[in-house]
């Protein structure tokens, strides 16, 4: 990102250095964010709330701004992501096997998305998903193009009973005549077409290279006639591509060039894609949507436009740039800004309920249900030095080779806000147990890098303990000899006059530490 910067010979680009610095630029997308954190209630169950203003203004915007012909097409896409989220997905057939699924509802012939909806875990059923994306186009006699994940008899009619017509290959078992699906089972000869009507509704099975099961109540069952390619072998032992006609069912013709306004959304938004890789997936998906409405925008230039030459989509980029840069108020129309939520008053919370954050991943952290206590310099007048016990090291070290090192207390760092959340078990750093290092089951956070604010993931851990820990150095180190400095740290005033404490515990553990 920084490369847009440089002054480089080969890399210098003047443009965007006219406008924003690149300290700016990295700053505003550091904090960036489209929901107010701190009004996230406790009880929130809504896994998308951070971008769901978002979301809601983009839905209500290109649904606005454009009705889309008679032909839809309804099916998955899939925003590429491989960090830790809940909602996140494996689909095999898709070029990015692993992102966030959407369900969109698309024109059939430019692929412009009308409405789309995030998968977020928490399952509707298919059924319900498709009702929810068509209800704005109901009783318009509308044609929906779908596959056979979400096709099947009952959704046909119920569809048709709110003035939508469907058209898409099904799954036999989903309601299809049993005497049609044994006839599939059998033999068929290549190019035959059978086919079985209920009132409007036609389930019809064509034989090419394999059986294919359309259902419509759109077409019936006639055919038209079709070319397609068929390699052949010659007797001189190469082989040749022939011209071979059929008789194809017009639904499946129908089909196949009605269902691919998805498929061309993803083939759009990759040839020139400006999302980033970033840690954050709500930033991840906003600019999704950003891709989304830049799409879509061009998808009605080419509807609208009149120019004897169209602008190709690198130059519809450039003009989509050069025009958010030169923004002035007076030229753009008025638009609603998208509400934040105010902050979440922290006193109106009941007392026995920490007001919190969801993760990255939507499940809520454990909060102490007592507030820390901040770390203090001054000197507590009530609390007399010479009444603390000393602290004999000897009963946590037992090895006269392990080197025992007290930090002064002026040098003890303050809590680190993640260690907060970090609630130990009661047999953790107990001396008196045999701590052992096995191998986990999966790879866990290392609980000492993670207090130290290092992220690292690792196989290995203590058997006693049950955490995670890594083999060098963090396990390495005398389990003991934390104790010792986390109990140390526990008895003493937080002061920067303690002469006599340290010179008890130079002369408990004189064995192992030379004199001052």
């Amino acid at each position: 990102m920084r490369m847009y910067w440089q002054t480089n010979q080969m890399w210098h680009c003047r443009f965007f250095n006219l406008f924003m610095s690149s300290a700016r630029f990295q700053h505003i997308s550091k904090f960036f964010h489209m929901y107010n954190k701190k009004g996230i209630p406790v009880n929130n169950s809504d896994r998308l709330i951070k971008v769901r203003p978002l979301m809601d203004y983009f839905s209500k915007k290109i649904a606005s701004v454009y009705i889309p012909k008679k032909e839809l097409s309804l099916d998955v896409g899939t925003m590429a992501w491989r960090g830790h989220l809940s909602f996140k997905v494996y689909n095999p057939n898709k070029p990015d096997k692993y992102g966030v699924k959407f369900y969109m509802l698309a024109e059939g012939t430019s692929g412009y998305i009308y409405k789309f909806d995030v998968y977020c875990g928490i399952g509707k059923m298919t059924v319900e998903t498709v009702m929810g994306l068509m209800a704005p186009l109901v009783n318009k006699g509308y044609h929906l193009y779908m596959d056979n994940y979400y096709n099947s008899v009952s959704l046909t009619e119920q569809l048709r009973e709110v003035g939508v017509y469907t058209c898409g290959t099904l799954r036999l078992q989903r309601g299809a005549p049993k005497d049609l699906q044994q006839v599939v089972k059998g033999k068929m000869a290549t190019d035959t077409t059978l086919y079985m009507r209920k009132d409007n509704t036609f389930v019809i099975v064509w034989k090419d290279k394999r059986p294919v099961s359309v259902i419509t109540n759109i077409h019936n069952a006639d055919t038209t006639q079709a070319q397609r390619r068929k390699r052949v072998r010659k007797r001189d032992g190469r082989t040749g591509v022939e011209i071979v006609k059929m008789n194809k069912p017009k639904a499946i013709v129908d089909y196949n060039k009605f269902t691919k306004g998805v498929d061309h959304f993803d083939q759009m938004i990759k040839y020139y894609e400006f999302a980033r890789k970033t840690h954050k997936w709500t930033k991840k998906i906003t600019f999704y949507f950003l891709q989304m409405a830049m799409h879509n925008a061009y998808a009605l230039y080419n509807h609208y436009s009149t120019d004897t030459k169209k602008l190709t989509l690198l130059e519809f980029h450039a003009v989509g740039i050069k025009a958010l840069l030169a923004w002035n108020s007076e030229d753009w129309p008025t638009t609603t800004s998208i509400p934040h939520a105010p902050d979440i008053d922290a006193s109106a919370a009941p007392a026995d309920v920490a007001v919190s954050t969801p993760g990255p991943s939507g499940a809520r952290r454990p909060l102490f249900t007592s507030t820390p206590q901040a770390h203090s310099s001054t000197i507590n007048s009530e609390m007399n030095i010479e009444d603390i016990e000393p602290l004999d090291v000897t009963d946590f070290i037992e090895d006269s080779t392990t080197r025992l090192v007290v930090p002064v207390e002026d040098n003890i760092p303050p809590v680190h806000p993640r260690n907060r959340r970090i609630i130990d078990s009661e047999q953790r750093l107990n001396y008196k147990l045999t701590h052992e290092i096995v191998n986990l089951a999966k790879r866990r956070r290392c609980r000492v890098c993670f207090k130290s604010g290092i992220r690292r993931d690792v196989r290995l851990g203590c058997k006693t303990c049950d955490v995670a820990l890594c083999a060098v150095p963090c396990y390495t180190r005398s389990v003991p000899t934390t104790l010792a400095l986390q109990t140390w740290t526990s008895r003493t005033v937080a002061t920067t006059q303690t002469p006599q404490l340290h010179s008890n515990m130079w002369k408990t553990s004189s064995t192992l530490l030379p004199e001052p």
